[in-house]
């Protein structure tokens, strides 16, 4: 193990001891003032974080029944249930977050991502739509949405949403590598090449870009197969 290790093992230690320690104060606390909003939401994040994700639901759905329509904890909990793979809370979770404010983008995102998990496409595509008209330059939106589009055989729309991102952040190695994918899968062969070169410029050990650029090299140099 490297100094480097070593230090980042004791980093992690030192943050696992603080949230416990954390956790254990709030417990306390939260056994005298049970109903106590602001520590509720506390003490159900860092069970989120220690990945005790049952007491997580649990907290949080203790603090809404309390607080119903509170926007963060649904949105928290929403997060908890997809850690703990129950994708259909997760979804109702993050739906109650957009009918209680509209414009808390990120539970749009979620949505989306979850939706597309659980096998919603159609969902999915609207979620991760809406929160691009709440934050039009979110990166991971752009990003997940190209990649939705890319998996059902939409290239097209997957371009388009990939160089609305690049436009922006424009140093983004997996936007050029899935870029080469749409443009190799509608073949276009020198555009495919372009992106894959970029997304080796970018980063030289890219295993992937370069046995995308090989192939789509040979195959455009032998269109009907190798003779």
């Amino acid at each position: 193990m490297s100094l480097q290790d070593t230090r980042s093992w004791e980093e992690s230690f030192v943050d696992v001891t603080i949230v416990s320690e954390v956790v254990r104060v709030l417990e306390q606390k939260i056994s005298q003032d049970p109903d106590n909003i602001s520590l509720l939401q506390t003490l159900g994040h860092n069970y989120y974080f220690q990945g005790r994700l049952a007491k997580a639901i649990e907290t949080f759905n203790k603090l809404l029944s309390l607080r119903p329509n509170y926007a963060l904890a649904h949105y928290h909990l929403g997060l908890s249930y997809f850690r703990a793979a129950n994708l259909e809370k997760a979804i109702e979770s993050m739906q109650r977050v957009i009918v209680i404010d509209r414009d808390f983008t990120m539970a749009y995102y979620w949505l989306g991502l979850i939706s597309y998990r659980a096998g919603h496409t159609t969902q999915a595509l609207e979620a991760l739509n809406n929160c691009l008209k709440k934050d039009p330059e979110s990166l991971i939106a752009l990003y997940d949405l190209a990649v939705i589009y890319i998996a059902l055989g939409n290239n097209q729309d997957a371009i388009t949403s990939l160089q609305r991102l690049l436009k922006v952040y424009p140093d983004h190695t997996a936007a050029y590598f899935h870029l080469g994918i749409a443009y190799n899968n509608l073949e276009r062969y020198s555009e495919a090449l372009y992106n894959f070169q970029r997304a080796l410029e970018l980063n030289p050990n890219d295993r992937r870009a370069r046995r995308m650029m090989e192939s789509v090299s040979e195959l455009s140099r032998y269109p009907e197969g190798p003779i």
